[in-house]
């Protein structure tokens, strides 16, 4: 578990040192904004319940 979760840590170091500032560059703040507020509504009609979601493979 200590393993994992020191990845999960150098992973997330790597993301916001290396990654995000380039995206920020990249998109700018307003559309940075945008896909926020797309997320937020997006979450809002996402199922709850995984479950509750029919899978590919059934018919």
């Amino acid at each position: 578990m200590s393993v994992l979760m020191e990845q999960v840590r150098h992973h997330v170091e790597e993301e916001e040192q290396d990654w995000f500032p380039e995206v920020r560059k990249a998109m700018g703040r307003n559309r940075l904004t945008e896909l926020g507020s797309e997320l937020e509504a997006g979450k809002k009609q996402a199922p709850r319940d995984p479950l509750a979601v029919p899978s590919a493979d059934s018919k």
